[in-house]
């Protein structure tokens, strides 16, 4: 199970990786400087205070920030469906 889950983060954090390097883009790390090669650990910790939140039939994303948007539409489109980006 430990090793399946190694394997889990170490693709998530490479395919954000490749994602950055390719774009030229960055993210802010730990002292708020940015960086091309973040780990996956900051990246699932800046992620925590994302909440949906649903009204009746209507759904929104709250505490989506520009660069937790950035990142999501880095991952690819099915990251953007569950965030509920266009």
């Amino acid at each position: 199970m430990m090793a399946l889950t190694l394997l889990v983060y170490n693709l998530g954090q490479r395919k954000l990786r490749q994602q950055l390097q390719q774009s030229g883009e960055t993210v802010l790390d730990q002292k708020q400087k940015p960086t091309s090669k973040p780990t996956l650990r900051w990246i699932l910790q800046k992620f925590q205070a994302i909440h949906l939140v649903t009204l009746g039939s209507a759904q929104q994303v709250s505490n989506l920030t520009d660069e937790r948007s950035k990142i999501i539409r880095l991952l690819g489109l099915p990251y953007c469906h569950y965030y509920l980006l266009n």
